[in-house]
């Protein structure tokens, strides 16, 4: 597996991915993401900003995520653990359907924190729907914890945010 900075020219990769995780997310009646969020747009800001990184298995792209330090102005509300750091915020994390359950998640965030550190950040946040189940777990499994909620338009459930410290500010 390599992780890595996803380039333009993998845009259909990346549209599939996330078109075959809005099914599963709607097989599972989780209307986390719909049409209008995340869509096209968004892929290919992240792609032309260099902020979407992947996960490819051979010559396949099986999992992606942008990551940033673009907040959204609901987290101000939030009682952070790193309030004086330097944030790396996941965006859009999506693994394919079909490598599901094979301890993707683990692996990517493991390259997402060590991504961060390299980069001076000293906390990964995230805010993931209420109903998503598996993926709190993940993350709670891998040392976020959680902080607040915040509510995103025209969804029914609210979002729960993590943060995870990765070092201590002197």
């Amino acid at each position: 597996m390599n992780f890595h900075q996803v380039q333009m020219g993998s845009l259909p990769s990346v549209l599939k991915i996330f078109r075959r995780v809005k099914s599963e997310l709607k097989n599972q009646k989780n209307d986390q993401w719909k049409w209008i969020y995340p869509n096209r747009s968004n892929y290919k800001a992240d792609l032309r900003n260099g902020s979407m990184y992947g996960i490819s298995y051979g010559d396949e792209l099986i999992a992606v995520v942008t990551l940033d330090n673009m907040q959204s102005k609901r987290y101000q509300l939030i009682s952070w653990n790193d309030k004086d750091g330097k944030p790396c915020c996941i965006h859009r994390l999506a693994v394919d359907p079909s490598h599901q359950g094979k301890g993707l998640g683990k692996v990517l965030l493991q390259y997402i924190e060590n991504f961060a550190i390299r980069n001076g950040y000293t906390s990964v946040r995230i805010d993931v729907y209420k109903i998503n189940e598996t993926a709190k777990a993940l993350y709670i499994r891998n040392g976020y914890e959680e902080r607040g909620e915040v509510r995103y338009p025209m969804r029914k459930h609210t979002y729960v945010t993590m943060e995870k410290q990765l070092c201590k500010l002197s």
